[in-house]
């Protein structure tokens, strides 16, 4: 249930005859319309908690739910509706690229015509492919003896290979169970299910101890996409979610947060027990400080944060307008125009990317300088207008450096892929389970934006045969 409404609105008295001018019935009239939108809104936030009373009291008498129906005809305005071009529309695109081939097959010929005759020439050479797999178990029994040196005494044991001491489960199959939990979403049950179709005898419990241990094994690469990774990044992207961990010993559930920063090339994971300046000032280190960032208006992003240089996301500050939602006909149509105007302010800023002339640099100072400088007489729309403005270096950052993003829409999508594990597999359950979520979603992630073969890099990593380098070697 959302929280009750202890808003009290305290209207003016306004004494009608002692108003002598235009100006003066205008202003009341002005003051009564604000007044009366004010009074619409609160009765609505009351009608709708009313109804949420109702469902609660429903529950707690354990009565069956009113079907919720939603109306399919209209469409709530978002942020991220607003700023999409009319007119676009998505098409299936074919698929492009090569097709990798691993084997060669010659198809079977006709040798003799049914006219009898032998002689063929070739009119058309075709290829088909067939996409597949081949799974299947690769159980390996190793023997060997233990033998004594007769003369001596001596013992010695059989020279097994070093990478099956104290395991019971191959490198390929360690880096397939942290590839489907991690990237393919795979709960442990049915991890478990899936390994069990292929007779591999294998406990909930060695399912974590796997995932632990290469948790530790990416350390070293997690590490090295922290410092080189931010290091050679132009800008960085951030965002958070929240978490949970379930401490096994006691039972309680604390809350956490996960926290984002990336770009185009790089994706970085850190879970914190707080989310405020100082947890996002350690994440991102003294080389974080001195980058681009780019993030929405969360006081975490505030004063205290020593990244100086901040661009606000453009998309979040349209939604502050989307959220108004006036009442009166006459103030949803002011606030419509206003968001029209911030329409197609935003696609000149797109623009602005690839045609950065000192012009068109001028036009969208002047452009926001008027938007947020009307007054509409609705003091909702303007009192946003003000804070708009009050946000003004830090929402034109883009001006003064083209390339860089002017909304976080990536960092919440690299963040939205963690949010549906946390769906699925709930909390973790130890500091063990944070730091592998931080480090296998970091590497996969990564080695995604570079487009490197996901697979093959983090049994690469895993194994010791691919270097962390390869993690950097684009960026942004």
């Amino acid at each position: 249930m959302t929280k009750q409404t202890d808003a009290v609105i305290n209207l003016p008295d306004i004494d009608i005859d002692k108003i002598s001018s235009l100006d003066e019935a205008k202003q009341v009239i002005r003051q009564l319309l604000n007044n009366f939108e004010q009074l619409l809104t609160l009765y609505y936030q009351q009608q709708k908690e009313i109804i949420e009373l109702k469902q609660e009291i429903s529950r707690l008498k354990k009565q069956p739910k009113t079907p919720q129906f939603s109306s399919p005809k209209t469409q709530p305005l978002t942020a991220t509706s607003l700023v999409k071009e009319k007119g676009k529309h998505w098409h299936k695109s074919t698929k492009k690229g090569s097709i990798p081939i691993d084997q060669e097959i010659t198809a079977s010929e006709v040798e003799q015509c049914s006219c009898g005759s032998t002689e063929f020439k070739t009119v058309k050479t075709t290829t088909k492919i067939m996409q597949g797999l081949l799974i299947q178990r690769n159980n390996t029994a190793y023997h060997g003896r233990r033998k004594q040196c007769v003369k001596c005494g001596k013992i010695y044991n059989p020279q097994f290979p070093k990478e099956t001491k104290g395991l019971s489960f191959d490198s390929p199959l360690q880096s397939l169970v942290s590839l489907f939990k991690f990237h393919g979403r795979y709960t442990h049950p049915l991890l478990h299910s899936f390994l069990r179709m292929f007779d591999i005898k294998i406990s909930y419990g060695e399912i974590t101890e796997i995932l632990h241990r290469n948790s530790g094994k990416l350390h070293p690469a997690y590490q090295h996409i922290r410092i080189a990774g931010i290091q050679k990044s132009t800008y960085l992207h951030s965002d958070a979610t929240g978490t949970k961990r379930k401490q096994l010993a006691t039972n309680q559930m604390l809350n956490q947060h996960l926290h984002f920063l990336g770009n185009k090339f790089l994706s970085l994971f850190k879970i914190t027990r707080k989310y405020n300046a100082q947890a996002i000032n350690q994440f991102l280190g003294r080389r974080g400080w001195r980058k681009l960032y780019v993030s929405d208006d969360a006081s975490p992003n505030g004063q205290k944060l020593k990244a100086k240089r901040k661009q606000l996301c453009w998309i979040h500050e349209i939604g502050h307008y989307t959220d108004l939602s006036p009442r009166l006909k006459l103030y949803r149509k002011k606030l419509q125009q206003v968001l029209d105007q911030w329409r197609g302010f935003y696609h000149k800023a797109k623009a602005y990317k690839d045609n950065h002339t000192q012009e068109s640099k001028n036009q969208l100072r002047k452009l926001f300088d008027d938007i947020t400088g009307q007054t509409t007489g609705y003091e909702a729309l303007d009192h946003q207008l003000l804070l708009t403005r009050r946000k003004r270096d830090r929402l034109l950052l883009f001006l003064k450096y083209p390339f860089l993003p002017i909304q976080n829409n990536p960092a919440e999508s690299a963040i939205r892929k963690f949010v549906i594990i946390r769906k699925i597999s709930g909390e973790t359950k130890s500091q063990k389970g944070d730091r592998s979520i931080e480090r296998h979603l970091s590497i996969l992630q990564t080695a995604q934006k570079q487009g490197l073969d996901v697979f093959q890099t983090l049994h690469g990593l895993l194994t010791g045969q691919i270097p962390p380098t390869v993690l950097t070697a684009q960026s942004e």
